[in-house]
Formats: structure tokens, C-alpha cells, sequence
């Protein structure tokens, strides 16, 4: 049954996404198209400017696409109409969850795919085999100077990544269940709830900003920044490793709000 939820999860989000994906390798095209009839006039510098601009704007809104289309996928199958045929169905909440955030991670990951290459076939020719050349270059004096590291920051950041995007993916979930329990206005009572999660957050980084520049002379403060300046490596270790498990707490607790939601206080239209 849960194979039969993937499908037919990734068929819907298909529906709604597929389509991006072709606009935006078009207007990838179309830009290096242009490229390609290089003059030196004024009506192709603004023909060209404009088609990166409107190619650039549109891979930034594909991403922003990619995961309003989860999120609105999420809610249609969950909570509207849809939500009493969905739920006779002998799969469980937490089913139900990983293969949302599954998909929808995976529908993330093929945007960002689809992003470099709109990026590299705008851009191929010499312009792309310049910037390869350059982070090429860069990568093999990183290599030099960290050796092993290297392919451990790589890993890390990777992991860290995947971790980010579940936890945000999560967030969004849990915001919509909180939205649900409400007789109308869900979709204003999730927004307000992230919203108000958001500056939540926002007030809380603030203020242990300022407590970093209150005690930023203490002897604790300035041991901490001689063994950073000593451990530079190890640091970065920690720093990917420790954001990592913030995400993944996070994100359990996202989680834990939503399947409780969902499993006791499930609110359909």
C-alpha cells in the first residue's frame, strides 16, 4: 500500500510541477539562444539582460513553486474533501507523513536538478567552462590545504542539507495540522502560525546576538574563541554536525505536533 501512495503521490506532484520544469529549460534556451547572436547594439544588451533577468526570477519562483505545490498537495489530500477518502485507506499516520515528506523532498531535489542545468545551458559555452574551471581550481587548493576534510565538509553539508529541507518541509506540515483544528479560515490560521513561528525565532536569534556582544569579553567567550582560532577544522566539524542535529530535533518535533494532530485531532471539511 505504501508503494501504491508513492506513485501516486509522485503522479500528482508531477502534474503540478512537470510543467515548470519545461518553462524553465525553455527560458534557459531561449537565453542562450539569444547568447549565441552576440552584437554589439543596444537592443540586444536590453534583449539579453531581460532574458536573464526573467530566467533568473523564474528559477527563484520554480523553488518557491516547488514547495507551495507540496504544501498544497499535502492539504487537498489530508484535510479537504479528499482528506475521507484518503483516510478509509489501511495505512497508517505515519505512512501517510514520510510519504508526503518523502516525495515532497524529492520533488525539492529534482527543482534544484532542474535549476543547474537551466543554469548550465544558459551559460554553456565558454562562460560555463570558465566558472567550471574556476570552482575546479578552487576545489583542488581546498583539497591541498584539507585534505581528507574535504570530502567530510562535503558529507556533512550534504547531510545538513537534506536534514534543513525535512525539517522545513515539517514545519509547513505542522503549521497546516495546527490550521486545520480551526472551523474556518485554516489556511489564515496556518499562515499565522508560521508567521508568528517566524518571528518567534527572529526575537530569539536577536537576543542571543546581544548576549554574544554582552559577554563577548568574558574569559569564557575569549577561551572559546583561542581554541576556534586553534581548531579551525574541528570546528567546522562541530558547527555542520551541530546544525544537523538542531534540524533533525526540530524537525522531530514538527513531526510529533502534526502526527499527533492528524491521528487525534483530525478536522476534515
Amino acid at each position: 500500500m505504501v508503494n501504491k501512495l508513492l506513485k501516486h503521490e509522485f503522479t500528482a506532484l508531477s502534474r503540478m510541477l512537470v510543467p515548470m520544469y519545461i518553462i524553465l529549460l525553455g527560458l534557459a534556451v531561449i537565453t542562450r539562444i539569444i547568447a549565441i547572436f552576440e552584437t554589439d547594439t543596444l537592443i540586444y544588451d536590453i534583449i539579453l539582460v531581460s532574458a536573464v533577468v526573467v530566467l533568473s526570477v523564474g528559477l527563484v519562483v520554480g523553488l518557491v513553486y516547488t514547495m507551495v505545490s507540496c504544501i498544497i498537495r499535502f492539504y487537498r489530500n489530508l484535510f479537504s474533501k479528499e482528506g475521507y477518502l484518503t483516510f478509509t485507506l489501511p495505512v497508517s499516520v505515519n505512512a501517510h507523513l514520510l510519504t508526503k515528506l518523502f516525495t515532497s523532498m524529492v520533488a525539492y531535489v529534482a527543482s534544484l536538478g532542474i535549476i543547474f542545468i537551466s543554469f548550465c545551458i544558459a551559460t554553456s559555452g565558454e562562460l560555463l567552462a570558465e566558472i567550471f574551471k574556476a570552482a575546479g581550481y578552487i576545489l583542488g587548493k581546498a583539497g591541498e590545504a584539507l585534505g581528507a576534510n574535504l570530502g567530510l565538509y562535503f558529507a556533512e553539508f550534504a547531510l545538513l542539507m537534506l536534514v534543513s529541507i525535512a525539517a522545513g518541509i515539517l514545519l509547513f506540515y505542522a503549521c497546516m495540522c495546527i490550521g486545520q483544528l480551526a472551523k474556518r479560515s485554516r489556511v489564515l490560521l496556518a499562515l499565522g502560525v508560521y508567521f508568528g513561528y517566524y518571528y518567534l525565532t527572529q526575537f530569539i536569534v536577536t537576543i542571543g546576538i546581544i548576549l554574544l556582544t554582552v559577554f563577548e569579553d568574558s574569559e569564557a567567550f575569549m577561551n572559546l574563541l583561542d581554541w576556534i582560532a586553534l581548531n579551525p577544522e574541528a570546528t567546522i566539524h562541530i558547527v555542520l554536525l551541530g546544525l544537523t542535529a538542531f534540524y533533525a530535533i526540530m524537525g522531530g518535533v514538527y513531526y510529533l505536533v502534526a502526527h499527533t494532530i492528524m491521528k487525534k485531532k483530525l478536522n476534515l471539511e
